[in-house]
């Protein structure tokens, strides 16, 4: 089964559980040999140390993640769902993607919503996270009001965009991922 559609199964715990080792199988994969030398890797001295030592140059690895944001924009009583290209089912979701490098989490949101949906936004909140292990990075959710523009897919990653009513929403994320946790807050009211 697909880790993703088991998240849907798992407790809050359990997907932390599965998380972490999933990401520390991936860095255990990506670090058998030092990037600034190519020696092979060994474990660090201290077992309680999570790095990985190079014994000829003395390079350090630590586990890493990948910030990536994500966010529920509100527009009147309807919310932003787009349709991407990279997406293996019809599923309709929020608007997401990478912190780039000297970049904040709410300039990344403004950023991802302008270039894929080609609209502004106000009144960035902070709505939570959650460690998502595709395969290594870590969603920062907001939630954001509509300020302007016209929605307009970017036709590369996005292939539809559209404004949905709690009585029209087309196929959205599986439970347990954190997409779904702000539509259901959405749809009980408590984002408004």
């Amino acid at each position: 089964m697909d880790i993703r559609t088991m998240f849907a199964t798992m407790t809050p715990e359990q997907i932390r559980e599965v998380s972490r080792e999933r990401e520390l199988d991936e860095w255990r994969a990506v670090n058998r040999f030092c990037g600034k030398c190519g020696a092979a890797m060994q474990p660090h001295a201290n077992p309680a140390e999570r790095a990985f030592v190079c014994p000829t140059c003395g390079y350090m690895s630590y586990p890493k993640l990948s910030p990536a944001v994500i966010a529920l924009v509100v527009r009147d009583d309807k919310i932003l769902l787009q349709r991407n290209t990279h997406y293996k089912t019809a599923n309709w979701t929020l608007v997401a993607g990478f912190v780039d490098p000297g970049e904040s989490f709410e300039e990344a949101v403004r950023r991802e919503i302008h270039e894929e949906a080609s609209l502004e936004v106000e009144n960035l909140r902070y709505f939570g996270s959650q460690t998502w292990p595709f395969p290594s990075n870590i969603m920062v959710a907001f939630t954001a009001r509509y300020a302007g523009g016209e929605l307009k897919p970017d036709g590369e990653e996005v292939v539809e965009s559209g404004w949905f009513d709690r009585d029209h929403l087309p196929a959205i994320p599986y439970k347990g991922s954190i997409a779904r946790r702000m539509i259901d807050a959405w749809l009980a009211g408590e984002i408004t």
